[in-house]
């Protein structure tokens, strides 16, 4: 988890509109996108991605695999390794398990090829 949780609090990624196309799971800020991405489709939907200066955001689905709290902000994860995880930093787990279908859709920062931070973030079951 120390790996998601290291950059939990920066800024979010940005990107302009034009780099969205073809790229399911990905829209301009506040945005929806014409489809969620799966965790098998994360990979194709971020290669050679490159944020610029507009806010991206990410909706993807996937089984739950980390909720964790601070007592302030909750922490939900999807997606298992070797491919490419997804945090959603959020004020509640809305009642979610580890193991649910869980849709996250929030502000894209991209740590690492293996690490997506969504900052702000909503959780919904699927």
């Amino acid at each position: 988890m120390g790996a998601l949780l290291a950059g939990a609090t920066a800024a979010p990624a940005m990107a302009d509109e034009g780099t969205l196309v073809g790229r399911r799971g990905l829209a301009a800020a506040e945005e929806t996108p014409p489809a969620v991405a799966s965790c098998q489709q994360l990979s194709e939907t971020l290669r050679d991605f490159k944020l610029q200066d507009e806010r991206v955001d990410l909706w993807a689905s996937g089984p739950l695999t980390l909720i964790e709290t601070d007592q302030v902000l909750w922490y939900l994860a999807i997606c298992s390794e070797p491919g490419i995880r997804v945090l959603c930093v959020t004020y509640s787990d809305n009642g979610m398990k580890v193991g649910e279908q869980a849709t996250l859709r929030g502000a894209m920062r991209i740590e690492d090829d293996k690490h997506v931070v969504l900052d702000p973030c909503l959780a919904s079951r699927d």
